[in-house]
């Protein structure tokens, strides 16, 4: 069943920033900056009528008979409750295009927490909350939290051919060495958060369950491609999962990161 909350309101947010800039050089100058916004009445996907939980291991209600109101079944609702924080130290370093070079240093700090980052699924966030009638659980990372990035970039002429310190009058030698450049942009970047893996509708609520966290580390000494996340650090076997949420909180996980290098060599004619 879908429906819609009357009198939902319109999402806001609040952003704010501070930002010092200074000037080192005749073409160089770096900035320091710190940037956040606050969320309000963002709006998420629901299930209002869920079942719930179980009141003991004796407890043999059907799906059905723990519902609210039994007769209309689950009833999915976009509902404007979720609120959201990000912060962030921002640095630049910049070289305005001089004497043939110029290049771009950006690093950012940040942390973004929400409890909800989408309306549907965004890159593997849940769909529906475990408990859709205790949303304060659902507060953790955003999908889309990046703890640190840098990002750098230049741009190269090469000082040869006309025009240039060297070779610049070589006539058809000119032709060949002349004009070329090399770029690059450099990238380092922090994963983003994922969630732990859904143990199916052991609770019988009609909606997935997830394991408890054993208090051991999800990240093994050791990484590899194979063992990246240690498993060891969730229990979906125990029996009380029958009748009450995993403790594992939403995005418990963070993916690898992002090293990358782009190059190119390019000449003018």
């Amino acid at each position: 069943t879908l429906g819609n909350i009357h009198g939902r309101r319109t999402p806001y947010i609040f952003q704010w920033l501070f930002n010092v800039q200074r000037q080192l050089t005749d073409s160089v100058a770096v900035e320091a900056g710190y940037m956040a916004n606050s969320g309000h009445k963002l709006e998420r996907l629901r299930a209002y009528n869920e079942s719930i939980l179980r009141a003991g291991p004796g407890d043999n209600r059907t799906v059905e008979q723990r519902q609210p109101w039994p007769a209309y079944g689950r009833i999915q609702e976009v509902d404007g409750s979720v609120n959201s924080n990000y912060h962030a130290l921002n640095l630049k370093l910049q070289q305005r295009f001089t004497r043939g070079f110029t290049y771009l240093l950006g690093y950012t700090w940040s942390k973004a927490i929400d409890n909800g980052s989408a309306i549907r699924t965004n890159a593997g966030d849940r769909l529906f909350p475990p408990n859709s009638y205790d949303l304060d659980h659902e507060r953790a990372l955003s999908q889309f939290h990046t703890g640190r990035r840098f990002a750098g970039s230049f741009i190269y002429e090469l000082p040869f051919g006309a025009g240039k310190p060297f070779a610049s009058r070589l006539g058809v030698v000119d032709k060949i060495i002349g004009g070329w450049q090399v770029s690059s942009i450099v990238t380092f970047s922090d994963g983003q958060p994922v969630n732990v893996g859904g143990i199916g509708d052991r609770a019988n609520i009609g909606n997935a369950n997830w394991p408890d966290a054993t208090g051991i580390s999800p990240y093994p000494e050791k990484q590899t491609p194979q063992r990246f996340w240690n498993l060891a650090a969730f229990d979906g076997s125990n029996s009380q999962l029958l009748y009450r949420n995993g403790s594992v909180g939403r995005n418990a996980l963070i993916d690898p990161g992002l090293r990358q290098w782009d190059f190119s060599l390019i000449k003018n004619t």
